[in-house]
């Protein structure tokens, strides 16, 4: 059954202030009459997938556009070209920018490979991309699609560095960690963040590392570059995103950006923004191709109103 429960502002680019739609996970024992099911989808506009859970391994892929996934207080920043393995059962919610493009691939727990119990960014090759969109065939041979898919599975390998970022529940790192996400351009030092929640700064250094993973300062930067890619892949103007982000120099902001992502960030903007072959897609940003022969499945339930304008029905082809 559906169960009620709140939504946090948990990301400045990201949830909608009403209550999420958790949708409990069916037994993943059972058997899935696919291997692997999916295919492409797009937006053109902002659209949110409130917090749900599939009884099969997915991987999302961005093409352009950026995606963000929020499992427990883990936060993935997906930019064009970037995926992400989330296991079974795994409740999380799925944030598209707008004009977004991407892959969404389910694959059956016992005939796949298992990455552990977490979300795992993983490599996206060209290659990986073209045997998705080609596994979306209706009239492939069977002996072929068992090729392609064995190939796909083995294409999934983990990747470091992780795009996560983790957004920490506890106090007094929690009150800091939501005034930053509603002003990530708070230039405040560890020292005055101390101050303003009544603790020396090596002891708040200590906890916010504890909390978060990350010292202060990195933690700080990461959510900077996040939203700054979430912007510019919007395609907002550089030196208006240096300033959101607490840069009064665009100039160093640039040079920050390419430091941490490789890129400049109008070249970021480009890529993000930049039209991807749609041959195969639906170009309304309507029910998605899906690999395989998935007619043998029970029917899927209408997708329950989650509030949103639209809805990439990929996420909904399989609960």
């Amino acid at each position: 059954m559906d169960r009620p429960v709140p939504v946090e502002n948990w990301l400045p680019w990201g949830s909608p202030s009403q209550e999420a739609l958790v949708v409990l996970p069916e037994d993943p024992s059972g058997d899935l009459d696919f291997v692997l099911a999916g295919g492409p989808s797009r937006t053109h506009q902002p659209v949110v997938w409130l917090e749900h859970a599939h009884r099969t391994h997915e991987v999302l892929v961005a093409l352009s556009g950026l995606l963000t996934v929020r499992a427990g207080d883990d936060v993935w920043a997906l930019p064009p070209q970037h995926g992400l393995w989330i296991p079974a059962g795994l409740p999380h919610a799925v944030r598209a920018g707008s004009d977004s493009r991407f892959l969404t691939v389910y694959l059956a727990p016992d005939r796949s490979r298992d990455l552990g119990p977490d979300p795992v960014t993983v490599a996206v090759t060209p290659l990986l991309t073209e045997l998705v969109l080609y596994l979306t065939s209706q009239d492939m041979p069977d002996e072929a699609r068992h090729h392609a898919e064995q190939v796909v599975i083995h294409l999934l390998e983990p990747v470091t560095p992780s795009t996560r970022i983790t957004v920490p529940t506890v106090e007094p790192v929690a009150r800091i960690v939501h005034e930053l996400l509603d002003d990530p351009g708070d230039e405040r030092t560890l020292a005055q963040w101390a101050r303003h929640v009544g603790l020396s700064p090596s002891t708040l250094g200590r906890v916010f590392r504890s909390a978060s993973g990350q010292p202060f300062g990195r933690w700080r930067l990461h959510l900077r570059m996040n939203v700054a890619m979430a912007r510019l892949s919007e395609g907002a103007r550089v030196s208006d995103v240096a300033d959101a982000v607490g840069y009064t120099s665009t100039s160093a902001f640039v040079a920050v950006f390419r430091r941490e992502t490789g890129l400049t960030p109008g070249a970021f903007r480009d890529a993000a923004r930049s039209p991807h072959d749609t041959s195969r897609e639906d170009g309304d940003g309507g029910s998605p191709g899906r690999m395989g022969d998935t007619t043998r499945l029970a029917p899927t339930p209408r997708a329950p109103d989650l509030g949103v304008d639209r809805i990439a029905t990929s996420h909904d082809q399989i609960a």
